[in-house]
């Protein structure tokens, strides 16, 4: 009979000491989570990477330039830290023929280029030739960005029409 005592005994132990565990490991979770790496981890979200002018088009076929000021660049010097509380501008430009002058003389400017570049361009709204109505746009330099990227930040980011 001792023995019999002795195995129930052992095998209350064992159930006592797993529920320990199991509670030790509930009670320490949160911790866990909260370590540095998991913060590096969540944080890194927050990363953004350039894309070609045809990768950078949305779904009306813009090209989508996130304004260098939207956070900070990356050495690498196409990728950018929207920061922890991730914000930032987007200018979508509409294709057109733009010109770096108000004249149909000047020359032309590709959208990505204007991204790239930043500045004030022009492009012919209506009119002829020798008639033309010239409409100015100013571009902030940046980088082009996806689409698909840019909705994952949806309500963080403010689009500017051009």
């Amino acid at each position: 009979m001792s023995n019999e005592t002795n195995i129930v005994n052992q095998t209350q132990d064992a159930a006592i000491s797993r529920r320990r565990v199991v509670k030790l490991a509930l009670a320490t979770a949160p911790i866990i989570a909260t370590l540095p790496t998991g913060a590096a981890l969540a944080r890194s979200s927050n990363l953004i990477s350039a894309t070609t002018a045809t990768g950078a088009r949305d779904v009306r076929g813009r090209t989508l330039c996130l304004n260098a000021n939207s956070g900070s660049m990356l050495p690498s010097g196409n990728t950018m830290d929207l920061g922890n509380w991730p914000h930032g501008t987007v200018t979508a430009i509409t294709e057109r023929d733009y010109r770096v002058d108000d004249k149909n003389s000047a020359a032309t400017i590709s959208e990505a280029a204007m991204c790239n570049q930043g500045g004030t361009f022009y492009f012919e709204q209506s009119g002829t030739y020798q008639n033309a109505v010239w409409r100015q746009v100013n571009v902030p330099r940046g980088m082009m960005v996806s689409w698909t990227a840019m909705s994952s930040f949806a309500g963080s980011i403010r689009y500017t029409d051009v």
